[in-house]
């Protein structure tokens, strides 16, 4: 379609002029989120990323309003509102992303520093330009690419953050703030994720809900020698791991509680199996194993489902057990284990939380002294159903612009803040999608950004939004006003 290659022939352009330099400028800003800079607010870099990232996108809607939103002790945060061009579509496109950024790390390589942008080839390196700067500036590209080539879109709104990185503080306050003027939304773009490979499009349909808390196991009061009280006094690390067996089987993990699992949706299995069809043994093949370790289950499918719809435990800290050179002959008083648990997408985590508990507690081994200390929970997300105008314009892009069918699939991962999005936004489409793919290496060094995946994400993107403006009925009947 000739528009479409208009389109796509602007945003090229764009990712390799003004969009590039652009988001090179962002990289320089060494703003790292608030958990990572006790002096966030005095140094000013978050508030920088916001007022650099308004001033840019102002050049290209001099109409529209980019503002940035700052109070005391609260991590900034930029709304924007662009009006619709050319289209009478009663609900808005809304953008949502983030400006902070992960500490820049050590072991960045071939001279590449993390605040220093480095285009080499069609790549490029540095802090945030994965992770996940450069959403807002291909978010902007591609309604710019409509805008200059006459294609109609709806109203865009967004909000991007500065807290991500340190689980969205005050995300959800300014999403109440900004709710009157964000209006009705019936399309949610989140480029904050992953993809499997630079081949196609992906985008993510459901995420993992995630909960932690501490076992506390205490047997004495203080540690006696173990030659005097081993075989009298019951050993506090056995008990620990017998009450973790009473909801996860130690051979085979498997935890098969009824509370703890739900039923997967038959259209999530079917997206599924087609991901593991086009992945197959990437899916297991992407992690340094030690030795002669494999996956629980090798076959692709029942990995992914194991991933992204069943329950998990991880003990991922100790309390009570001294390092190996100082370990003597004693039997040790107690054992804490930090523990957490990746839940399926639709569980509810306070209810499962709170049924770990009772399954820990009741009965204590020996008369034992046990614990169990919340350290906090976060609800999964499952999408809406994809809508029919959705799916033929995301598979239509993915075939044009890069020979192949798009592809869904459902992170292990956990974002909190997309159930909030859903009940703000009701049933709208969503697409979270990304350029997290292999050696993008966010959070780690020589993070990179694949300069020719973006730009066709970026083109993919507007061809997304193109398609709202094309509808002859409203295609997001059922969203819903931000509350």
């Amino acid at each position: 379609m000739q528009s479409m290659q208009a389109i796509d022939e602007t945003v090229a352009r764009m990712w390799q002029g003004e969009t590039l330099q652009a988001l090179c400028d962002f990289v320089r800003i060494p703003a790292r989120s608030v958990g990572f800079d006790p002096n966030w607010e005095q140094n000013g870099f978050l508030l920088q990323a916001c007022e650099d990232a308004a001033r840019w996108a102002k050049t290209l809607f001099p109409n529209a309003v980019f503002e940035v939103l700052s109070e005391p002790g609260r991590s900034p945060a930029l709304f924007f509102e662009i009006p619709a061009s050319g289209c009478s579509c009663p609900e808005s496109v809304f953008f949502y992303g983030h400006f902070d950024k992960q500490p820049e790390g050590e072991g960045w390589t071939q001279g590449r520093k993390a605040f220093t942008p480095s285009v080499e080839g069609r790549r490029l390196y540095g802090r945030g330009a994965a992770d996940d700067g450069y959403n807002f500036y291909a978010a902007m590209t591609a309604l710019a690419a409509l805008d200059e080539n006459g294609a109609p879109r709806p109203r865009a709104v967004g909000l991007y953050e500065t807290a991500e990185e340190c689980e969205s503080v005050d995300f959800a306050y300014w999403l109440e703030k900004t709710a009157p003027r964000i209006g009705r939304v019936g399309f949610v773009s989140v480029l904050d994720g992953t993809c499997c490979d630079y081949d196609r499009l992906w985008t993510t349909v459901s995420f993992r809900g995630a909960l932690s808390f501490t076992l506390n196991v205490r047997v004495l009061q203080y540690g006696v020698h173990s030659g005097t009280a081993s075989g009298i006094v019951p050993e506090s690390f056995t008990i620990a791991r017998a009450l973790l067996e009473r909801i996860e089987k130690a051979q085979t993990a498997e935890i098969s509680a009824p509370e703890l699992n739900v039923e997967i949706p038959e259209e999530r299995l079917a997206q599924l199996r087609h991901c593991a069809s086009i992945l197959g043994e990437k899916i297991t093949g992407e992690f340094p194993w030690a030795g002669s370790v494999h996956a629980r289950n090798p076959a692709p499918f029942a990995s992914l489902v194991m991933r992204g719809w069943k329950p998990q435990l991880a003990v991922t800290g100790a309390e009570g057990l001294p390092a190996l050179e100082n370990a003597g002959n004693v039997l040790r008083a107690g054992t804490r284990l930090k523990c957490s648990m990746r839940i399926a997408p639709t569980l509810d985590p306070e209810k499962a939380l709170e049924y770990i508990r009772r399954e820990l507690t009741r009965d204590p081994i020996f008369g034992c002294t046990v614990t169990l200390d919340p350290a906090g929970f976060g609800p999964g997300w499952n999408a809406p159903a994809e809508k029919p105008w959705f799916t033929r314009s995301f598979d239509a892009a993915s075939r044009e612009l890069f020979g192949k069918s798009a592809t869904y699939c459902c992170d292990g991962a956990s974002i909190p803040i997309l159930s909030l999005m859903q009940r703000c936004f009701g049933d709208a489409q969503y697409l979270v999608t990304g350029v997290l793919g292999p050696g993008s290496n966010a959070h780690g060094p020589d993070e990179m950004l694949d300069l020719d995946y973006v730009s066709k994400l970026t083109s993919a993107l507007a061809r997304i939004i193109a398609a709202i403006g094309r509808q002859d009925e409203n295609p997001q009947a059922g969203g819903a006003h931000a509350s």
